[in-house]
């Protein structure tokens, strides 16, 4: 099959657990633009949060804050918001449960986070401290919360049903955003605007976000340290996170 779009996700996937990625990833993803293959990274984080490795990895397409924003170039082509109304009215609501924690709010205008201490990775510095008592009346891409039980989270995906509410796997924290910031959706708009198919694309990732993403595309292929459902998802298993495991299978089964 002819492919023509590689897609993978970011942190578990691309990047090392230590949030790095190597030389040898970088220059397969330097081939990959050589030999006309276009690539896209799909990922939860905001475009600021990942910010180095748009530049380390150059990409064509950017999907951030979890199908929300979709970048093609220079050229925004699909954007998802919650409203400065619901946004605000769960935001309220979060901040008023015992079972909630710290709140993390991304628009067009700033990161907003309610925490005051500096952020423990560099990705995340830019946050801007915010006690939401007021609220901000401004469209939101995700509202990320820390919430620590299952009842709590299904709470509040029930109560907000225009909301996307997103699990993270091995964390307490869940991603509320609009029911249209997926990243399926979001890659549909690329496939449509670069008169692609599905068909003609790979697709890389470990998560919850990422197992009808791997479904769609034309292959599939979960990381070796995935999730057991996204391994389930997928036509292939490749090496894990820590080895490069992306640009391997690249290497060994597109070169």
């Amino acid at each position: 099959m002819t492919i023509k779009l590689i897609v993978t996700d970011l942190d578990r996937t691309l990047l090392r657990t230590d949030k790095s990625i190597s030389d040898y990833t970088i220059s397969v993803f330097k081939k990959c633009r050589e030999k006309g293959i276009l690539t896209a990274i799909a990922t939860a984080r905001s475009e600021t949060a990942a910010r180095r490795y748009i530049e380390w990895i150059n990409p064509d397409i950017v999907v951030s804050c979890g199908g929300a924003l979709v970048r093609l170039g220079n050229k925004i082509i699909y954007r998802s918001i919650l409203s400065a109304d619901i946004s605000d009215k769960l935001i309220c609501e979060l901040l008023h449960n015992s079972n909630v924690g710290c709140i993390t709010v991304e628009t067009d205008n700033g990161y907003y986070v309610s925490y005051s201490e500096p952020a423990d990775h560099p990705d995340y510095n830019h946050g801007i401290y915010n006690d939401f008592k007021t609220p901000l009346g401004k469209d939101t891409y995700k509202i990320t919360v820390e919430i620590f039980d299952d009842n709590t989270a299904d709470y509040f995906a029930d109560k907000y049903e225009e909301c996307n509410m997103l699990k993270f796997s091995g964390e307490s924290w869940c991603r509320f955003a609009n029911k249209n910031a997926d990243k399926v959706i979001a890659l549909r708009q690329v496939i449509e605007e670069l008169n692609l198919s599905f068909s003609e694309a790979i697709a890389f990732g470990d998560d919850f976000n990422d197992i009808e993403m791997l479904k769609v595309c034309g292959i599939g292929i979960a990381v070796d340290n995935a999730i057991a459902e996204a391994k389930e998802a997928a036509d292939y298993i490749c090496d894990s996170n820590d080895n490069d495991g992306v640009a391997r299978w690249i290497e060994r089964n597109i070169f």
